[in-house]
């Protein structure tokens, strides 16, 4: 059925238009028509410019592949379902070669050793792990608006990646479970070795313009404390919720609810891709992190704005840290929220990982204002960190709009408004 153009615009999410055809009511503060921060800076759009043959009303991984197919062109995806992007479980990929007791024998650090895994077995993981990744990954081409138009409609068992790509909209949709079932063993990282997951629930990779607002991102029924210990390590079978890596800029993640996971968000993977100075220019606003162990997120070089989001736990082995200071990042932190166990102190919340400069202003601690780099300095005598981060977010965009205009309510509007709207 053919949508009338206001109707396209709605979907899009674009204020501008709706006012050329008219004006509407002002939005209430968790229904904004179009991004703010980093993302409106560079005009995301999406699919806005979609002709009414190119909506598509999706209700499983078959039509999601022909709405795929239009490449490049603008275009709007109604997810009607919650769609399982890798069915067939760990079976349906497993090598007959590869066998986990047999792999878990073969390479037991006490006869392998710090080396890293070859051989047969190695071999017939890595072939397991492509099979899943050819099934499990869906890649969203540009000019692309993704909606969730039913109550739990999203994905589970899979990753969705937006690489080398740009003008996304995203918007209501859970991404739940992205679980890795064959993680390679890595027994050179950490003191012990570690197992490492290759899906993220969502991945920028080297994308452009893209805003990802209301929506929930979570770990299913699988969480990685749950699983069993293997190799002498609990195995991980998730990585992050959203990563946002590899040069991608002009990102803005709003009114978001990630919960109970360990690594949430990573900004910029590496030390060394100095490539990344100048991007990675990403706005976090309105989020909720919830049993969010750490990384909420971690950044490197990116000026990234992280205002009048919420950070909560139960229990303290819930909470490792949130805002971690990394290679060259520069960091702008104001008006958030951190709802914590009493023992866990404001030194917590942010933790440097060779970064050298951080500010926070405005933000409250269990209900009163806190002075996060003050007490980071206290319980780290001799390191350094300056409140220079190098840029204003003022300077950028409308950073004001994003500010608490009732801060003593900020908390419970997130409670009420972030995650998908449908749920």
């Amino acid at each position: 059925m053919t949508l009338h153009r206001r109707q396209l615009l709605a979907l899009a999410g674009l204020s501008a238009g709706l006012s050329a055809l008219g004006g509407c009511a002002t939005p209430s503060p968790a229904i904004v028509e179009s991004a703010q921060g980093w993302a409106g800076v560079g005009n995301t759009t999406g699919g806005a410019k979609a002709i009414p043959q190119h909506i598509f009303d999706v209700h499983d991984r078959a039509g999601l592949n022909v709405a795929l197919r239009l490449g490049d062109k603008p275009k709007i995806i109604r997810i009607h379902a919650f769609i399982d992007l890798c069915p067939g479980g760990v079976e349906a990929f497993r090598d007959p070669e590869f066998s986990f007791d047999a792999f878990d024998h073969a390479y037991d650090p006490a006869t392998w050793g710090r080396d890293d895994p070859k051989g047969p077995l190695e071999d017939a993981r890595k072939r397991s792990a492509q099979r899943q990744a050819a099934v499990s990954i869906v890649r969203l081409p540009s000019n692309t608006t993704l909606l969730g138009a039913a109550p739990g409609a999203g994905f589970q068992h899979g990753m969705v990646l937006l690489d080398k790509v740009s003008n996304i909209v995203i918007r209501d949709l859970r991404f739940s479970d992205a679980y890795d079932h064959f993680p390679g063993w890595e027994p050179r990282d950490n003191v012990h070795g570690e197992w490492n997951s290759e899906y993220d629930a969502l991945s920028l990779r080297g994308a452009e313009r893209v805003w990802v607002d209301h929506c929930l991102f979570d770990d299913g029924k699988h969480p990685d404390k749950l699983e069993p210990i293997r190799l002498g390590q609990r195995v991980q079978h998730h990585d992050g919720l959203l990563d946002i890596t590899n040069g991608s800029d002009l990102v803005t993640v709003s009114w978001c609810r990630f919960q109970a996971h360990d690594k949430t968000m990573l900004i910029g993977n590496s030390d060394s891709l100095t490539s990344d100075t100048g991007k990675l220019r990403v706005t976090l606003h309105h989020n909720h992190f919830h049993a969010c162990k750490e990384r909420s997120p971690r950044v490197r070089y990116g000026r990234v704005h992280v205002v009048g989001n919420l950070f909560t736990a139960d229990r303290a082995e819930e909470f490792g840290y949130s805002l971690g200071v990394g290679v060259q990042s520069h960091l702008f932190s104001e008006h958030n929220r951190w709802e914590l166990p009493a023992e866990i102190g404001a030194d917590r919340l942010i933790r440097r990982w060779k970064g050298t400069a951080f500010v926070d202003t405005g933000s409250r601690l269990n209900g009163r204002p806190v002075d996060i780099l003050a007490a980071w300095r206290a319980s780290h005598p001799g390191e350094t960190l300056s409140p220079d981060v190098g840029w204003r977010p003022d300077e950028a965009y409308d950073a004001a709009a994003l500010r608490p205009q009732q801060p003593d309510q900020l908390a419970e509007q997130i409670r009420a408004g972030a995650g998908p709207r449908r749920a």
